[in-house]
């Protein structure tokens, strides 16, 4: 019984949050706190060019606002004009001249696709393939580079090879995990005394 009634509680107590979530947030976005007033009617566009701190809490800041820039002062108690004048116009670069992408070298490529298909062929014909462990001393030469590779270490194959031991973890070692058969004896032992009572 005293079950219900805690879920009951926590039930309404969850409701009652969600119920005043959705009433402050109704009121945020019909205009209760400022942000969706100007959603009606054109904001001029504030551009922040940049800042610079002076100490403390007051600084420079130089915006530019529809057309205009303006030099402000910035402080904790107020904000003031120190200068105005027209935005200036964005600096153009002119090109009289055609311009001249850098460029790497590059090896001269064969004229067709099939030639440079022909050209792939034969480099990887002459590529090492395999692993360097699998490839005698005297062949493991990277055809790129042509240096020579040493050779992986590499674990004994077939029989040397250890058995992998299965470790088994003792009934104590287990107590009190959901691994444990007597922790399920237990949850079931519990349920059925439920249900009984």
């Amino acid at each position: 019984m005293d079950t219900l009634w805690m879920t009951l509680r926590v039930a309404v107590s969850l409701g009652v949050v969600l119920a005043l979530m959705w009433v402050l947030h109704r009121r945020a976005t019909k205009g209760g706190l400022g942000a969706a007033k100007a959603r009606g009617r054109r904001s001029a566009a504030v551009e922040v060019v940049g800042r610079q701190g002076l100490g403390g809490k007051a600084s420079v800041v130089v915006v530019d606002v529809e057309g205009e820039r303006l030099v402000l002062g910035v402080s904790e108690q107020s904000v003031s004009l120190l200068r105005s004048g027209p935005t200036p116009a964005p600096e153009l670069t002119i090109v009289t001249g055609p311009v001249v992408l850098p460029t790497e070298p590059r090896t001269p490529a064969p004229a067709t696709t099939a030639d440079r298909f022909r050209a792939e062929l034969e480099r990887q014909e002459h590529a090492t393939t395999g692993l360097p462990a699998d490839v005698p001393a005297e062949r493991a030469t990277d055809a790129v580079t042509g240096t020579t590779a040493t050779p992986l270490p590499m674990r004994p194959r077939g029989s040397a090879r250890r058995p992998a031991r299965a470790v088994v973890p003792t009934a104590q070692q287990l107590q009190g995990s959901v691994l444990s058969a007597d922790t399920w004896r237990q949850a079931a032992a519990a349920l059925r005394g439920r249900r009984a009572g």
